[in-house]
C-alpha cells in the first residue's frame, strides 16, 4: 500500500513539473523580478512581458549564459590591462575624449580601480557580443547543414556536402572539389588524363586541371565559350579543386560571399524565379502579355492632362493646368524620350518660386511655357544621357544651354530588364537582392537570401496569389476591400485590433485580367487621422493595360492642401525608327559629378 501512495506521490508531482515548468526554471540572484521592482515573478511577467513567460526566462538564460562565459574567462580577466585597452583604438570611449583624464572626469571615475571597472565592463561587452554572434552563427549553419569550422557552399539554400575533400580558400578565392558542386548543379561528371568534363541539359562543360579557362559548349557544338576562372584548378589529396564564382556564374548562378557564416552562397536564378512564381499565374499572365520583342523597335506616344487645384478656404481655390506629349523609343534595351511639357503654370503656385528675381522668373517661365526634354538610355552600357533646357537657368550658368548631362546609372540587366520576362518571381527575386546588396547590418546576410525570397513569396501570395483571384465571365477578379484588410489585421493581432492598427478609413481594389493577359483596374483608398498627425490623402485611380495600350486616370486629394487630377494615355506600336545610344557627334556632354567634385571640361560627343 505505501509503495503505491509513494508511487501516486511521485506521478502527482512529475504532473506538476510538466505543467507548471516555470516552478523548475532557473532563475537569478537576485531574482530578475527584483530587478525591474516588482512584487513577484508573475507580476514582472504581466506588466513587463505582456504575460509571456518565455521572454522573461530567455532573459534569465542569456544573464546566466553570460555568467557561465564569464568564469570561462577568468585568466583574461585578472591580466586585462585597462590602459591598454583605452589606447588601441578598440575601446569606442577613446575616440571621444582628448584624454583619460577628461573621461574620467565627465564619467565621474575617481579611482584607477573605478576606470578599470569601467574599462573592463566595455571590453567584456564587445567580447561577449562577439562570442553571441560566433555561436548563433554556428548554431544557424549546423541547423542549415553546414559544418562546423568548414568553408561552406550553399546552393538554392541548401549546404553541398563534401564528404572527402573540404573546400578552402586560396589567393582570395574559394576553391572547390569540383564534383559535389557540379553534381549539384546537374552536371553528370567524368574525365580522365587531367581532363574534368561535366554534361547537363545539352550543355558540355570541359577544363584541364592546371589552366586558368574551362570551355562551356552545346552539346551540338554550336555555341562555344570561353570561362575566365581567374584561377589555375588544381589537384589536391585526390580531388580536383575549381574556383566556385567563374564556374557557378558561368552556369547561371548569382554568387555572394557571406563573411559571417564564410559560405559561398548560389543562387540558380532561373530554378529560383520558377519556384517564386508557382502561385501568381494570373499575374504573370498580365506581365508576360508585356514582353517586347528584342528585334523590334517600339514607338509609344503618350498624352498626359493634369490640373493641380491649391485648396484656399480664404482667398479661393485656384487651379493650374499642366501637359506634356511624350514619344518612347525602344528596341531591347535602348531607350529614347522626348517629353514636350508646359509646366509654365507651377510658377503660379504659392511659394514656388518666391526665390527668383523678375527676370529669372521670367525667363524660367518661358522656357517652361514649351519645354523639351530628352533622355537616352543605354541600357546595354548603363549609360543615362538627359538634355534639359532650363539647365543653364537653374545652375546660375554652371552649365551650358543645350548640354547633355553624362550619367552612369546602371545597365538595363542590374536593373531588373527592359525586354525579358519579367514575372512576379523576377521582381521578388531582384528585390531581396536589393536588401543583400546593403550588407548583414541594414539588409539580408547571403545564407538567409533564398528563405527570405520564399517568405515574400507566401507573403504576396496571401494577397496577390492565384487563391485570390475568382473566375468571372472570361476574367480572373480580385477584389480587395475594408472589410477583408480589417479581417487580416485581426488574424495578425487579434480580435479588435482593426480599431486600432488600421491604416484605412476606405479601401477598395478591384483587378480584373483576361485570358490575353489584358487587365483593368480600380484603386479607392483612403487614409485615417493617425496619432502621429501623418497627412490625410484619398487616391482614386482607375484604367486599363495592354500589350499596346495604357489609359489611365487619377485623382489625390491631400488633405485642406491640394487636388490633383491626372489623365494618361500611351499607345504601343511596331516601327521602322530605331533610338540612339548616345547623344550626336558635336554635341557637347558633360559629366555632373566631375564637375561637381572635381575639374570639368565639356567635351563633344564623339
Amino acid at each position: 500500500m505505501m509503495k503505491r501512495i509513494l508511487a501516486l506521490a511521485l506521478t502527482f508531482v512529475l504532473a506538476i513539473s510538466l505543467a507548471l515548468p516555470a516552478v523548475a526554471a532557473e532563475e537569478l540572484n537576485p531574482p530578475l523580478w527584483q530587478e525591474f521592482g516588482c512584487a513577484s515573478r508573475e507580476e514582472c511577467i504581466t506588466d513587463w512581458f505582456g504575460g509571456d513567460e518565455s521572454a522573461y526566462q530567455s532573459v534569465i538564460d542569456s544573464r546566466l549564459e553570460r555568467e557561465r562565459w564569464e568564469t570561462t574567462m577568468a585568466d583574461e580577466i585578472a591580466a586585462f590591462d585597462a590602459d591598454a585597452y583605452w589606447d588601441s583604438g578598440a575601446c569606442w570611449m577613446s575616440t571621444y575624449y582628448a584624454s583619460k583624464e577628461e573621461f574620467m572626469e565627465e564619467w565621474l571615475l575617481e579611482t584607477e580601480e573605478d576606470f578599470r571597472a569601467c574599462m573592463l565592463e566595455d571590453w567584456l561587452d564587445e567580447q561577449w557580443w562577439a562570442y553571441e554572434k560566433a555561436t548563433e552563427v554556428e548554431r544557424t549553419r549546423a541547423k542549415l547543414g553546414g559544418v562546423e569550422g568548414q568553408i561552406g557552399v550553399m546552393l538554392d539554400g541548401k549546404y553541398i556536402q563534401f564528404p572527402d575533400a573540404v573546400p578552402e580558400m586560396k589567393d582570395g578565392r574559394t576553391m572547390v572539389p569540383c564534383r559535389p558542386l557540379l553534381e549539384a548543379l546537374g552536371f553528370t561528371v567524368g574525365g580522365g588524363d587531367g581532363q574534368v568534363t561535366g554534361t547537363c541539359s545539352g550543355q558540355i562543360l570541359r577544363f584541364r586541371v592546371g589552366e586558368r579557362t574551362a570551355q562551356l559548349a552545346t552539346a551540338d557544338g554550336s555555341k562555344v565559350s570561353t570561362i575566365d576562372l581567374g584561377a589555375p584548378s588544381y589537384y589536391k589529396n585526390g580531388r580536383t579543386y575549381i574556383p566556385v564564382r567563374a564556374v557557378a556564374e558561368a552556369l547561371g548562378c548569382d554568387v555572394f560571399w557571406d563573411s559571417d557564416y564564410e559560405t559561398a552562397v548560389l543562387l540558380q536564378r532561373s530554378a529560383v524565379e520558377e519556384q517564386l512564381n508557382e502561385n501568381f499565374t494570373v499575374l504573370n499572365q498580365m506581365l508576360s502579355s508585356m514582353i517586347r520583342d528584342a528585334d523590334k523597335n517600339y514607338k509609344t506616344a503618350v498624352r498626359m492632362d493634369a490640373d493641380l487645384t491649391m485648396l484656399d478656404s480664404i482667398n479661393g481655390d485656384k487651379t493650374y493646368h499642366m501637359n506634356a506629349d511624350v514619344e518612347i523609343l525602344q528596341s531591347g534595351n535602348v531607350l529614347n524620350l522626348t517629353a514636350n511639357m508646359n509646366l509654365a503654370a507651377l510658377l503660379d503656385v504659392e511659394d514656388l518660386a518666391d526665390e527668383l528675381s523678375p527676370t529669372e522668373l521670367l525667363a524660367l517661365r518661358t522656357t517652361l511655357r514649351n519645354t523639351k526634354v530628352q533622355v537616352i538610355y543605354d541600357g546595354d552600357e548603363g549609360v543615362l544621357y538627359a538634355k534639359l533646357p532650363a539647365l543653364s537657368l537653374l545652375t546660375y550658368g554652371a552649365y551650358p544651354s543645350n548640354s547633355w548631362l553624362s550619367m552612369d546609372v546602371g545597365t538595363a540587366e542590374e536593373l531588373g530588364g527592359m525586354t525579358s520576362g519579367a514575372s512576379v518571381g523576377a521582381l521578388l527575386y531582384e528585390s531581396e537582392l536589393r536588401w543583400a546588396d546593403m550588407g548583414s547590418y541594414f539588409g539580408t546576410s547571403p545564407v538567409f537570401l533564398y528563405g527570405e525570397m520564399l517568405g515574400s513569396a507566401e507573403q504576396a501570395a496571401a494577397y496577390l496569389g492565384d487563391s485570390c483571384f475568382a473566375q468571372n465571365g472570361g476574367y480572373s477578379v480580385l477584389r480587395y476591400g475594408q472589410e477583408e484588410y480589417e479581417a487580416a489585421l485581426e488574424a495578425q493581432y487579434g480580435e479588435g485590433a482593426a480599431d486600432w492598427a488600421s491604416d484605412f478609413e476606405q479601401l477598395d481594389v478591384e483587378l480584373k485580367v483576361a485570358r490575353s493577359g489584358e487587365a483593368t483596374y480600380r484603386v479607392l483608398m483612403q487614409t485615417k487621422n493617425s496619432y502621429y498627425g501623418d497627412e490625410v490623402f484619398l487616391v482614386d485611380a482607375s484604367g486599363s493595360v495592354s500589350a499596346t495600350k495604357v489609359d489611365m486616370k487619377l485623382l489625390f486629394k491631400l488633405k485642406n492642401e491640394l487636388n490633383l487630377t491626372l489623365r494618361y494615355t500611351a499607345d504601343t506600336a511596331v516601327t521602322t525608327q530605331a533610338p540612339v545610344t548616345a547623344p550626336a557627334a558635336g554635341e557637347t556632354v558633360i559629366d555632373p559629378y566631375e564637375d561637381l567634385y572635381g575639374e570639368w571640361d565639356p567635351a563633344p560627343a564623339a
